[in-house]
C-alpha cells in the first residue's frame, strides 16, 4: 500500500500469489498413499470484472486454453455460479495437465493485470473407504491451500476433524493455511 492509498485510507486488494501452486505436482503422491484419489477435474473461481480490459484478458485465456486443450485432450466448460462468480472447469485424468490448466489460467490473468480477480482453484479427491469427498483449496490471495469436506451441503455442514488429520498428515507437503478461519466452505461448488 503505497501513501496516497494509506492518507485516503483506500484498500488495495491483494495480489494472487502463484508460486506455491506448484507444490500440488509432488504431493499427490501422498494424497494417493493416504487413499485420496483424484476426481479427474479441478475449477478456478474468478470474480468477474467489467471494464473492456477484462473482456480482452478473458478472450485471450479462452483462446489460450482452446489451444492447450486441443493438445491435452482435456475438457473445458465455464459456468457462473449464483455469486456471481466465473468458474472455469477443466475435466482431465491427467494429474498435471489440470495443475498446468489451472495454473495457466492464473498466469493468464495475472500477465494481464487481473490477479487480483482470482478467488480459488479447487481440486476434488474422492476417499472410497470412507465414502468421503475431499476439496483441496488453494486461495490465491494468501498464497496457501487449505482442505474442504462437506458432509451435507444443504445443512451446510462439513467434516472439521477429518480436515485437521487431512491437514496435520500432509503438513509438510504443501503450503498450508494455518489459520482455520481461512478455510472458507465453497458450499456446492461445481467442480
Amino acid at each position: 500500500m503505497g501513501l496516497f492509498d494509506a492518507i485516503f485510507r483506500r484498500n488495495v486488494p491483494p495480489k494472487a500469489k502463484l508460486d506455491p501452486f506448484f507444490a500440488l505436482s509432488t504431493a499427490i503422491i501422498s494424497f494417493t498413499e493416504l487413499g485420496w484419489t483424484p476426481a479427474g477435474k479441478c475449477g478456478l473461481v474468478i470474480k468477474p470484472a467489467t471494464s473492456l480490459y477484462f473482456q480482452k484478458a478473458a478472450e485471450e485465456l479462452r483462446e489460450l486454453l482452446q489451444l492447450t486443450i486441443s493438445e491435452t485432450k482435456s475438457k473445458l466448460s465455464m459456468q457462473n455460479d449464483e455469486y456471481g462468480y466465473t468458474w472455469l472447469l477443466f475435466a482431465d485424468q491427467d494429474w498435471d495437465d489440470l495443475v498446468q490448466l489451472a495454473h495457466l489460467s492464473a498466469e493468464t490473468l495475472k500477465e494481464n493485470g487481473y490477479d487480483t480477480q482470482l478467488l480459488a482453484a479447487v481440486f476434488p479427491f474422492l476417499q472410497e473407504k470412507l465414502n468421503e469427498q475431499l476439496y483441496l483449496i488453494y486461495y490465491y490471495k494468501r498464497g496457501s491451500f487449505y482442505p474442504f469436506i462437506p458432509t451435507d451441503n444443504n445443512r451446510k455442514q462439513r467434516n472439521h476433524s477429518l480436515e485437521q488429520r487431512v491437514f496435520t498428515m500432509l503438513e509438510r507437503e504443501l503450503p498450508w493455511e494455518k489459520d482455520t478461519s481461512f478455510w472458507y466452505p465453497l458450499w456446492g461448488c461445481p467442480v
